[in-house]
């Protein structure tokens, strides 16, 4: 892949688009309009993360990232939970993209889609890109590239065009005094919980950046091309995210009670309201190849930490799923497997997507503390390897940084636990690392004493190609 293309993926697993179209209400129940600007700390807090991966990535591009990171640093048994992990958060993401096709594009197929309507068309867009991907990472993310730039585009063109109508030809709008209402849809009173649950759309949408790690092995240059990849992807999404967000609360035709209780898109609605059924059309246009790019990046990165995963031995049947085609040379049997399991959550959830994304958003920020953890363990031995000259390094600022995305990771992941909205995320949370502390205890912590799984048993140093090509 090209620094361009790392680019393109890991833009594509962040989808401003696909959070922003799908989750577009969700802050209006907890703060009202104001909500808006949570953006802006959300966005410096992720970067605080994006600041330790890029710190990491430069040193160890290897694919499955957090995991060989953790596996290297700490040791194996550290770096299989936070594989698994990863390997859940990344499996429930396919899901929520799929079920985020099926959600807001169901009702433009069909005039009222039933469950199994919607489903229909998340399974459906699934295989279609699973049959990409066993295709071929070259042709995967040639069409990855087409759907973030059509992404990129039409996102700048939607701010330009909502700026010249709210200065100049749109009706009635809420218009500025929208940014400082903090009245919530569900009448409560502004709260810290409150405050927390509406923090979470941001949250949820700068999330993915890491993918760009992920796939190192498959990236020219990747000490240098991974970490520019997820600066700016996340530093374009989150300030692309909080203008346009920011502009449709301001161009709401009325006020939010009333707009929301309308079973339509609230985005689609707004534009088809203001700008007619060609512009609604277009943006349906440019949603779709957002949230298919974002479903072929989500693929992409689950296969490839099933793959790292079973390289090393550390998940039933590896065998199988470290094989890759003959001709493709993709991790063919890995794509089926999560596109099995993404076809599978689809199917006992309903195709909800606020039930799968708050798993996604919880088994992120589970991974991202437990990076953060590694980091700092191995900071305090001496055990991060040194950078080559040229790369990303943050030097004496590892330490702070670190300190600070941890506190950030506790935060979001209180937020996603302990609010009684979200205790079924603990409950699920709890199962997930509950099946992998069971496959550790009976089967993986033998493999990994008698060395025929894990990492291979070298320096650190010694795990990290020395060709900063590779």
């Amino acid at each position: 892949m090209s620094p361009f293309t790392a680019f393109a993926l890991a833009f594509s697993m962040v989808s401003i688009n696909t959070g922003i179209v799908t989750l577009f209400t969700d802050p209006y129940k907890y703060l009202g309009g104001s909500a808006v600007f949570l953006w802006l700390p959300v966005l410096l807090l992720v970067l605080t993360l994006v600041a330790v991966y890029a710190h990491l990535a430069s040193r160890m591009p290897i694919t499955g990232y957090a995991y060989q990171w953790s596996s290297r640093l700490v040791g194996p048994n550290f770096g299989w939970f936070t594989g698994w992990i990863a390997l859940i958060s990344f499996l429930a993401g396919t899901a929520g993209t799929a079920a985020a096709i099926g959600t807001v594009f169901a009702p433009e197929i069909w005039a009222d889609p039933t469950p199994q309507q919607v489903q229909v068309l998340s399974i459906g867009c699934t295989i279609v890109v699973a049959i990409l991907n066993i295709v071929g990472v070259k042709v995967a993310t040639r069409i990855n590239n087409i759907g973030a730039s059509i992404e990129l585009i039409g996102t700048v063109v939607l701010g330009v065009v909502l700026i010249a109508g709210l200065l100049v030809f749109f009706g009635h709008t809420e218009g500025p005094r929208i940014l400082t209402d903090t009245h919530a849809l569900s009448g409560e009173t502004v709260s810290l919980t409150g405050f927390s649950l509406a923090a979470l759309l941001p949250v949820y949408v700068l999330l993915g950046w890491e993918g760009a790690a992920d796939l190192a092995e498959e990236t020219i240059n990747p000490r240098k091309a991974a970490p520019r990849a997820m600066f700016r992807a996340v530093i374009v999404s989150g300030i692309i995210g909080f203008l346009i967000f920011a502009l449709l609360a301001m161009a709401l035709p009325s006020d939010p009670a009333t707009f929301f209780a309308s079973a339509e898109n609230p985005v689609l609605k707004l534009l088809g309201t203001h700008l007619g059924p060609l512009a609604r059309a277009l943006m349906i246009v440019v949603a779709f190849a957002s949230i298919f790019a974002c479903l072929i990046a989500n693929m992409a990165v689950a296969t490839r930490m099933t793959f790292a995963l079973s390289r090393d031995n550390m998940l039933p049947g590896s065998r199988g799923l470290q094989k890759v085609g003959t001709r493709s040379r993709a991790p063919i049997r890995a794509i089926v497997f999560v596109t099995v399991v993404a076809i599978g959550l689809n199917l006992l959830n309903g195709g909800i997507v606020g039930q799968i994304y708050a798993m996604v958003g919880l088994t992120y920020y589970l991974v991202y503390g437990l990076t953060m953890l590694a980091t700092a363990i191995a900071a305090r031995r001496g055990h991060i390897p040194a950078a080559l000259p040229g790369v990303f390094d943050l030097g004496r600022w590892l330490n702070p940084v670190v300190t600070l995305g941890l506190l950030w990771c506790a935060a979001v992941i209180a937020a996603l636990t302990l609010p009684e909205a979200n205790r079924q995320n603990a409950v699920t949370a709890a199962v997930v690392l509950g099946i992998g502390l069971v496959w550790w205890v009976l089967v993986l912590r033998r493999r990994l004493r008698n060395g025929t799984a894990g990492p291979p048993r070298a320096s650190v140093e010694g795990d990290v190609p020395a060709d900063p090509t590779i």
